[in-house]
């Protein structure tokens, strides 16, 4: 093998890539990318490289507690069995709450051992 062809040999191949790109993160917040950019500086990870905005995977999943989609109200109240304006009025007692300015998200992690009846919530 020559010199190059075994540092490609050598290098890991990473499960997961270490950025997500400012359109993948809008699709985990359910929130649109034109938020997410103009609120780059508040979310935890945020890089920018250029005129690139990127977010540190790793920071991300332990903000979130995933890197799965967040729970909107609707679903929470349909999990839940109760009114949307329950969710609403009732979600600072909800665990996994996330106030992203005016939205309201919710961690599925959290929501998922709420309703299984766990005390451990993230």
């Amino acid at each position: 093998m020559q010199e190059p062809e075994a540092q490609r040999a050598q290098t890991p191949i990473l499960a997961f890539p270490p950025f997500l790109s400012d359109k993948e993160l809008a699709g985990m917040l359910v929130l649109t990318t034109a938020w997410v950019r103009s609120h780059a500086r508040e979310i935890p990870g945020f890089r920018r490289l250029g005129s690139y905005y990127r977010f540190c995977s790793q920071t991300v999943e332990q903000w979130l507690g995933s890197l799965d989609q967040l729970f909107l109200s609707e679903k929470v109240a349909a999990l839940m069995k109760v009114p949307e304006s329950w969710v609403y009025a009732n979600a600072n007692e909800i665990p996994g709450v996330l106030r992203l300015g005016r939205y309201v998200r919710f961690r599925p992690v959290a929501i998922q051992q709420f309703l299984a009846g766990s005390e451990i919530v993230l």
